[in-house]
């Protein structure tokens, strides 16, 4: 009797991403289990969030639209979710992180007209791995909702971790700093230009008032921030002026002491936005989904969330760093997305037969993380 040489043959993306997840998922329904493990499998192994093409990878072995149908019936399941399924799994993975500083992302994306989605994320190596989220209509008010989530994102993370949250000037306001004081947690926010602050020798003046000398930095301690309110906080500017460039002023408000470390801190709240590219069209083809429903969409983000931190941990386990010519002016082979080191190093590791074992999780790099800095002219 013939039978399909796809029916017996073995997924590598299953046998890479099977033993992982068994280990760190909480104990949960057998059935809800297998579904899980098959999603982020098949998402990890096709980079994508599209369910004909999850349905088309090795995971799956029946006929195309039975396979279809099973990645249809995965999303709907019910058992599935963030409070019993992906923070437990996220609560484990933390206790077990090297370290105890880490730094994390909050922004929001659109799918189009159909939905926001906001996501708060572990920042290292050029990304934002996914570590909460919440779905909503683009007409809702969400800053609530999301307040709430960073609170429940607090009981999962241990005790033992000093949290610097980033973020952009959308949420520097009174109410996400208050929310973040009750949780204990650092933060470096962007403030916008128009931002009062008091100064001690000038009185009330706007951010954008103060004067900056060109490529110097201007640091204020312990401040009052906004009229009518008693918040204080330390305040770092810094006025970026390159010959050719159109200038560049960064007003950054924090926790943490002002100092020239607070726009390093910040420009890692970019990686975020990386993550949400990848997520959406350099790799998992988001923005072409056509699932809306929130909560299928919530169980197709933890399996892609499971995908990205397993490619995170290839990626860093076979992480190749180019070597830079640092007196030449041409043009040098630019570094590898962590991502996308870790597809490459599963392609390969296809293609060679070779049997790859996901590794227990690395210490973050944020201000360590190895980049290249222009120095002003």
């Amino acid at each position: 009797m013939n039978q399909s040489a796809l029916l017996y043959s073995e997924s590598p993306a299953l046998a890479l991403v099977e033993p992982w997840l068994r280990k760190h998922l909480p104990r949960m329904d057998a059935a809800a289990t297998s579904r899980l493990i098959q999603l982020a499998a098949g998402i990890f192994e096709k980079r994508s969030v599209l369910l004909e093409t999850i349905a088309e990878s090795t995971v799956f072995t029946a006929e195309p639209e039975s396979n279809a149908t099973q990645v249809r019936r995965i999303i709907r399941d019910e058992r599935i979710n963030l409070e019993c399924v992906y923070y437990p799994m996220i609560a484990q993975l933390l206790r077990d992180l090297p370290g105890d500083l880490i730094y994390l992302t909050m922004d929001e994306s659109a799918h189009g007209t159909d939905y926001q989605l906001f996501q708060v994320g572990l920042a290292t190596d050029g990304v934002s791995l996914p570590l909460g989220f919440l779905i909503y209509a683009t007409n809702d008010a969400w800053a609530e909702d999301a307040r709430d989530l960073l609170d429940t994102l607090d009981r999962y993370i241990p005790d033992h971790l000093q949290i610097v949250l980033l973020a952009d000037r959308i949420h520097t306001g009174e109410p996400f700093l208050t929310c973040l004081d009750q949780l204990g947690w650092e933060f470096v926010f962007r403030a916008p230009d128009d931002t009062y602050v008091e100064l001690p020798t000038h009185g009330w003046k706007m951010l954008k008032t103060i004067y900056k000398r060109r490529n110097t930095g201007r640091f204020f301690t312990n401040v009052r921030v906004w009229k009518g309110s008693q918040r204080r906080a330390n305040i770092s500017i810094y006025k970026y002026a390159r010959n050719g460039f159109r200038t560049t002023t960064w007003y950054v408000i924090s926790s943490l002491p002002a100092a020239k470390e607070r726009f390093a801190e910040y420009a890692c709240r970019w990686w975020q936005e990386c993550t949400f590219k990848d997520l959406k069209s350099a790799l998992f083809e988001w923005e072409r989904g056509r699932v809306v429903s929130a909560e299928r969409v919530e169980v197709l983000l933890i399996g892609v969330s499971c995908a990205i931190w397993a490619m995170w941990l290839l990626g860093r386990l076979y992480e190749h760093i180019p070597r830079r010519n640092a007196g030449n002016t041409r043009p040098q082979q630019r570094r590898k997305s962590i991502l996308k080191q870790g597809i490459t190093a599963f392609v390969h590791a296809t293609k060679q037969k070779q049997i790859l074992v996901l590794p227990a999780v690395f210490p973050p790099r944020v201000l360590e993380y190895e980049r290249q800095f222009t120095v002003p002219s």
